[in-house]
């Protein structure tokens, strides 16, 4: 308690100090041109966008907005995500995702060093916000809450998600994301699947194959903007999805020395899917360094269909809870093989591919999933 008691003598002394010197000198008035001249930095801004400022698509709704300049680094688990469960959608969770974590950008565990990378990396948020929808803000008998949102500018690392178990071929085998409602946009770039060609099967099974009359095609890959600028992007609007569909996937084959692209179609589980990497690390230095993080990410509560402005765009929202997410890569995988018919040539159709994509170790002391 003297301890404390010398401190607080120290901060009246120092803050009388202050005083005195500011009596003494006097405060100098600046006219509002004067003071709109001046310039400062502020650990927290306040902002409004009306519901009348330009480019608001929304003439009765405003919103209130208190961000932070600053760098949040983050390291986490959540062994069971929820939210928006039940309610006027009925049964079911807007979100439901089992075993989360937040990391940085680190090998997961089925590579070299993946094993100690997680506890010492941070998933890393830039100018994090809070951010509330007020409908007809400017009358005081009819204004009403709509919505209420947190998140970043920007975001840097990883979220690993469920777990592949010990079956990673099967769906049943797999943790992860149960559902999800949100804009997910996401890019598939360095994939890679053995394709068999089978001469006299069909529907991707490998009876002809087994058999002897098969042509093996090797890996066909799927890069991003490949073969054109724009391939293989895909801006997914979920609603309490476990799975996706992902319609007009450009793979590229060779088939007698020549690239032969195909179109593709893939419905996939969302389990499947075990991180996604938010950002890039090209010092491969495991932490964010400036310029290497993506835009947009938050969640959000709204009831009603809202479109938050995030970075000078204004997104939707769907009523209830709903994840923004930013630009997410899956990639770097390589399938099991896939056995098709002459019908390949045309065009693949896939189903349920496991990515052999892995989570982040994150595991501090006792824990067990992560």
């Amino acid at each position: 308690m003297k301890g404390l008691s010398y401190l607080a003598l120290i901060v009246l002394a120092t803050m009388g100090g202050h005083a005195f010197a500011m009596q003494e000198e006097g405060l100098i008035p600046l006219t509002d041109t004067e003071l709109s001249a001046e310039t400062g930095q502020a650990l927290f801004n306040m902002s409004y966008i009306a519901p009348s400022a330009s480019g608001n698509p929304q003439n009765d709704i405003g919103f209130y907005k208190v961000s932070m300049e600053a760098q949040l680094d983050l390291n986490a688990n959540i062994r069971k995500f929820q939210l928006g469960c039940g309610g006027f959608k009925g049964v079911g969770c807007d979100i439901d995702i089992d075993n989360v974590s937040f990391t940085g950008i680190v090998p997961t565990r089925e590579k070299a060093g993946g094993t100690d990378a997680g506890p010492v990396s941070d998933f890393t948020l830039i100018n994090p916000f809070y951010d509330i929808a007020i409908k007809n803000p400017t009358n005081m008998a009819t204004r009403e809450v709509v919505g209420f949102r947190i998140g970043a500018d920007s975001v840097w690392g990883m979220l690993s998600l469920g777990d592949p178990g010990s079956d990673p071929d099967s769906v049943s085998s797999h943790t992860g994301i149960n559902s999800i409602t949100g804009h997910l946009p996401t890019y598939i770039d360095n994939g890679n699947i053995p394709v068999k060609l089978c001469i006299l099967g069909a529907n991707a099974t490998n009876t002809a194959c087994t058999a002897g009359n098969g042509i093996d095609l090797g890996n066909a890959t799927i890069k991003r903007n490949t073969p054109n600028q724009g391939d293989n992007f895909f801006d997914l609007t979920l609603n309490r999805a476990s799975r996706a569909y992902l319609e007009g996937i450009r793979v590229r084959t060779q088939l007698l020395g020549f690239n032969v692209d195909l179109t593709s179609n893939l419905d996939q589980s969302l389990k499947f899917i075990h991180n996604i990497t938010a950002g890039s690390d090209p010092n491969n230095n495991g932490k964010y360094d400036p310029g290497e993080s993506v835009k947009n990410f938050g969640i959000s509560f709204q009831g009603q269909d809202v479109r938050w402005n995030t970075n000078g765009q204004w997104l939707n929202a769907q009523k209830g809870w709903w994840m923004e997410l930013p630009e997410g890569k899956i990639g770097d995988f390589t399938t099991r093989t896939v056995y098709a018919g002459l019908d390949a040539l045309t065009g693949l159709t896939l189903s349920d591919l496991n990515q052999n994509q892995y989570p982040v170790d994150n595991c501090f002391g006792n824990l067990t999933f992560c």
